[in-house]
């Protein structure tokens, strides 16, 4: 089926023996690679600043805005939406890496910085019972056509996550930093619309197919180095996929009690929640959903966004009670 994710065995060859291969291997820490359609995502600090894929002569290609390329990062009020895409191969991408990591670093937001540490942590931890495979996961409205448009999951995942042990389990995972970004357009009742028009079988059958052959390329791209084979997406995969917001926080304040003003009507005192917003989730949400039952909030208080200390995303014992 077209625009799932996946990528072919040329692509995964040739990327291999370019430098990028070496610098993904060399910074797992802080360089993601994920699969994308016929391409290569290169995510520093949760951001994508390259794309890799093949040309129409079958050789690497690396598509690049050049704001990443220039001295930006000396300018703050420089925007990357003011730059363009171009194409560079994989040599130059690699020379100019520190100058990307910089101008990267300049756009970046605790949230961001966050969600990266937060999943290299946990998939460089052999022992952690779930695998981070993808990051600013978006799916394609084109293998959504069985869904009604106005019902079409447009939006974006922070992270998904699929646990070790069969039957697998998925986990569609938002992440929040602070009390930044708990109400407005992207905020929590956002993220419940978007679990909503996600929660059908539709979406859910289309993720676990790419799930299947993401992790196939990942194996072949010897990125992962996990013991994770997925033969059958009906009898592997669990039927179900679950829903958690992770909020951090490193205030002497949770944002719980914020939250809860964003998906209650009534103050729940088990939230202590201390101001209802007029556009909470039971309110917005449609008439008769049941998703924020099925959603699981977990809160830390941690050091800052790059010491969040928590080597399985989705163990409960990380979190508060």
């Amino acid at each position: 089926m077209q625009n799932l994710r996946g990528i072919n065995s040329k692509l995964i060859s040739l990327f291999k023996q370019s430098p990028l291969y070496q610098l993904v291997q060399e910074n797992r820490d802080t360089i993601l690679a994920c699969i994308r359609n016929n391409a290569i995502g290169l995510y520093y600090n949760s951001d994508k600043v390259a794309m890799v894929s093949l040309n129409h002569n079958g050789k690497l290609k690396c598509t690049i805005n050049t704001y990443y390329l220039s001295d930006h990062y000396l300018h703050s009020k420089d925007k990357r939406n003011e730059g363009k895409e171009i194409y560079k191969n994989p040599k130059e991408i690699f020379d100019s890496f520190e100058i990307i990591k910089k101008n990267s670093d300049c756009r970046s937001t605790p949230e961001k910085k966050a969600q990266q540490d937060i999943v290299a942590t946990n998939n460089s931890n052999r022992n952690s019972d779930w695998l981070c495979i993808d990051i600013e996961y978006r799916q394609s409205i084109k293998i959504q056509t069985a869904i009604p448009e106005k019902d079409q999951f447009t939006g974006r995942f922070d992270i998904i996550a699929i646990s070790k042990k069969k039957p697998y389990r998925i986990a569609i995972v938002e992440l929040k930093y602070n009390d930044k970004a708990i109400g407005g357009d992207s905020g929590i009742v956002k993220h419940l619309k978007d679990f909503n028009k996600f929660d059908n079988n539709v979406c859910v059958n289309n993720l676990k197919e790419e799930i299947q052959m993401m992790l196939s390329n990942l194996n072949d791209l010897g990125i992962l180095n996990q013991d994770i084979s997925i033969s059958n997406t009906v009898t592997d995969f669990a039927k179900k996929v679950e829903f958690y917001v992770i909020c951090l926080y490193d205030t002497d304040e949770s944002p719980r009690s914020k939250i809860g003003g964003y998906l209650f009507k009534e103050k729940h005192p088990e939230w202590g929640i201390k101001r209802v917003s007029r556009k909470n989730a039971e309110v917005e949400l449609p008439e008769g959903c049941d998703i924020l039952n099925k959603v699981e909030f977990l809160f830390k208080r941690v050091k800052s966004p790059t010491k969040i200390d928590i080597t399985d995303i989705l163990n409960i014992q990380n979190y508060e009670k």
